[in-house]
């Protein structure tokens, strides 16, 4: 079932799962919780936390909420609240991100539009948090293992594979040690663009010493839970226009 904001039955369900985050850490409240859900303080008078049980608050706070422990405390929510947090491939893909991704092996290098198709790796900068709207960049890893590769993008927990190979396939030959990807037949970098929409876009690859890797998350998340060697990697940036 999806969350409906509008609906108080719904609202109220958030409530156990902020009191049992609360209850792990003595410095919280339930309402400090959703503080930090929303992203910054928001009024609470003295029966705020009576409305939060009744489902009594914001719908902007509860859609807040929501999207805030799926991301960050899924598996809590889940085993609370199972009716407005229910377990999808998507949702234990993302439990199992927080759970095994690496990070800071996976980086995005600009690619100058200058350049064409740039050759010199002193040409690259490492993007911080944030990306422009059409500035065109790729993926680098730092891989520990020789063998293959896919990438996904994520938006909103929405997954999309992206064409690595140079033939435009999703599975991509990597090496042990730094691989810019995705490459062209001649091996020079065959450079990304994302036109929309802003927010935050996250990246994932995942790499194996076997080509057999799934492309789609439903398949990914019981292959993943196999007995095979893998490393998923991920990272985060802001698209802004």
């Amino acid at each position: 079932m999806s969350f409906d904001p509008t609906n108080a039955s719904h609202k109220a369900q958030l409530y156990p799962i902020l009191k049992a985050l609360a209850d792990l850490d003595p410095r919280k409240t339930p309402e400090l919780i959703m503080d930090d859900a929303v992203g910054y303080p928001i009024p609470h008078g003295k029966d705020y936390a009576r409305n939060m049980r009744k489902g009594q608050i914001d719908k902007t706070f509860a859609m807040l909420t929501h999207q805030w422990l799926i991301k960050h405390h899924f598996s809590l929510a889940h085993r609370i609240s199972p009716q407005i947090f229910p377990d999808t491939p998507t949702k234990r893909w993302r439990q199992y991100l927080d759970e095994h991704a690496i990070k800071g092996h996976l980086t995005i290098q600009l690619v100058p539009s200058t350049m064409g198709i740039v050759q010199r790796d002193s040409a690259l900068q490492t993007a911080d948090d944030t990306l422009k709207l059409g500035q065109r960049f790729c993926l680098q890893l730092n891989s520990a293992i020789n063998g293959h590769a896919i990438a996904l993008q994520g938006i909103d927990d929405r997954w999309g594979v992206l064409e690595l190979a140079p033939d435009r396939s999703a599975v991509a030959i990597i090496q042990q040690g730094i691989n810019r990807l995705p490459r062209l037949p001649s091996g020079q970098i065959d450079p990304l663009s994302e036109n929309g929409p802003e927010g935050l876009h996250e990246f994932v690859i995942v790499s194996a010493p076997t080509r057999d890797i799934p492309t789609a998350v439903d398949q990914l998340i019981i292959w993943v839970h196999g007995d095979v060697e893998r490393h998923l990697h991920h990272m985060s940036v802001r698209m802004v226009g």
